[in-house]
């Protein structure tokens, strides 16, 4: 889906610094991008080192229950506690999949920070731009993030107008409407097997 493509550029800047009760939301995502694009530049990691390392700093500073809970809406509160989990943990691998192709067709894109803003009281967003000068490309991105506790997590990401979570949520409940939440779950495991098999 050249939607989700697209939103896979996003995820080079979606992991947080844990300090984030110590940092500005922009300085965090800042620091991050470095720390991600300093992976993916070190010649002394094989692939497979790049993308575990990368998938770990996601994994920890994205909160994918939030967001899953985000996509499904309606259908999380009729799903069970069992399917809640079972979708979160699939969803994760997925994206963190799709991710990861998206990461080995990295070409040199280079972040520019543009404005910080405070939505509301634990909630924030970051808005940026993916230069390819190159091909003179500009790809403006913003960060939707949500403070639990003292850390902040990105619960949402927005390119050129187009949410993740609304993308996915239209694309998942239309499955769920014809198939069930079980039927969902399934087609998700096949994905990420069919993943797992190439």
């Amino acid at each position: 889906m050249k939607l989700r493509q697209i939103f896979i550029t996003l995820l080079l800047l979606c992991s947080f610094n844990t300090q984030a009760n110590e940092e500005s939301p922009g300085k965090i995502v800042k620091e991050t991008v470095d720390q991600v694009l300093s992976i993916l530049k070190d010649d002394r990691f094989n692939e497979a080192k790049r993308k575990q390392m990368i998938s770990d700093l996601i994994s920890q500073r994205v909160n994918f229950k939030d967001m899953s809970r985000r996509i499904l809406a309606t259908n999380w509160k009729n799903a069970t506690a069992e399917q809640q989990v079972e979708f979160t943990s699939l969803f994760q691998q997925i994206l963190l999949n799709t991710y990861w192709i998206r990461m080995n067709q990295y070409a040199g894109e280079r972040v520019e920070f543009i404005a910080v803003s405070s939505d509301k009281d634990g909630y924030a967003t970051v808005d940026t731009i993916i230069i390819r000068d190159g091909n003179n490309i500009e790809i403006p991105i913003s960060y939707r993030m949500k403070r639990f506790v003292n850390l902040w997590f990105a619960y949402d990401f927005v390119v050129e107008t187009l949410s993740l979570v609304h993308s996915y949520r239209n694309e998942y409940a239309a499955t769920v409407k014809n198939f069930g939440v079980d039927g969902l779950l399934k087609l998700m495991k096949q994905e990420v097997d069919g993943y797992d098999e190439e």
